[in-house]
């Protein structure tokens, strides 16, 4: 789910907090002991108010208000309110989002014994999408907006979900241009499929039931048959054993001189999925078979993942 809003009042004790799926909406107020936890993840930015002198030393805001949907961040300290530079404190406010987003919607267990095909069709029937977002993720709808196809051409999305950036793509880019998507969920495949015939697009965008792995072995016709393949989140969502495995279908899917657009997720946190990685690993990983055309650490990123992102584009060699 995506956070659109947060208030945190420290002097009440409360924070509100609403959030979006494409299948529900959500506006809660979570209590003094969650706000509690709250404000020790509001820490670096309670630290930059110091450090700018917006709030006095030894005190602490009294209500924190984000509206990540105009980039607006506001603070009050008594009877003074001031407004933050959204693209200066970002940063500063990704773990309080994340576990904001944590403690109003608790992570349900997965059931015991399935299989990792078996486990992602679960999440989609049963709302476990919690990294849905109902839209395009900002970065790669930036580039694919600025990076439409031309005629003839033929771009693939791994691991598509619900079909939000090849939907994008093909409206942006011309009808002869051709876009598939790929998931091992039958779920995934089907709201895509459903998506793109709503948004007009089917007749140059589709959706298969696939497995990345598997697919060139099947049906050796796809080998080199891609311009462009598109990573968001496939890479971080994967068995980290399968990493090699991973870049090694990719290359086989393009053609000498394709390109990978890649929004990665290097990230520490425990667990997984999403799994963590490092920008160094995705770089040795890519390295052997791709040369690196552009690199960076988008602006544009979701609150929760503010920072760390890596959008990456890269020529197969």
């Amino acid at each position: 789910m995506e956070l659109r809003s947060l208030c945190l009042d420290t002097t009440q004790r409360t924070t509100r907090v609403r959030l979006s799926h494409p299948d529900r909406n959500l506006d809660t107020v979570l209590l003094a002991d969650a706000t509690e936890r709250l404000l020790g993840f509001a820490a670096p930015l309670v630290e930059h108010l110091h450090a700018t002198g917006l709030v006095p030393t030894g005190r602490r805001f009294d209500v924190l208000s984000i509206d990540a949907d105009h980039k607006l961040v506001k603070i009050r300290c008594g009877d003074q309110e001031h407004g933050l530079d959204y693209g200066q404190v970002q940063s500063l406010l990704r773990e309080l989002a994340r576990n904001a987003r944590r403690e109003a919607v608790a992570r349900k267990p997965d059931p015991a014994g399935l299989d990792p095909d078996a486990r992602w069709e679960h999440l989609y029937r049963h709302g476990g999408d919690g990294w849905e977002m109902g839209r395009p993720t900002p970065p790669l709808a930036r580039y694919l907006t600025a990076h439409p196809l031309v005629a003839g051409q033929r771009a693939l999305v791994v691991g598509c979900g619900r079909g939000h950036e090849a939907i994008l793509l093909g409206q942006v880019s011309d009808p002869l241009a051709q876009v598939i998507g790929i998931d091992i969920a039958p779920s995934a495949v089907q709201l895509a499929t459903a998506q793109a015939q709503a948004a007009g697009v089917s007749g140059s965008v589709r959706f298969l039931l696939q497995d990345l792995f598997a697919w060139t072995r099947e049906d050796p016709s796809q080998v080199g048959a891609f311009d462009l393949v598109i990573e968001h989140n496939c890479f971080c969502a994967i068995e980290p054993s399968q990493r090699e495995s991973y870049v090694e279908a990719v290359r086989a899917l393009l053609r000498p001189g394709g390109r990978l657009l890649g929004l990665f997720y290097p990230h520490d946190y425990p667990g997984g999925p999403p799994y963590g990685s490092t920008v160094s690993e995705i770089h040795a990983r890519l390295s052997p078979f791709f040369a690196i055309t552009h690199e960076e650490v988008p602006t544009d990123s979701v609150l929760t993942r503010a920072g760390l992102e890596l959008l990456l584009v890269a020529t197969r060699r």
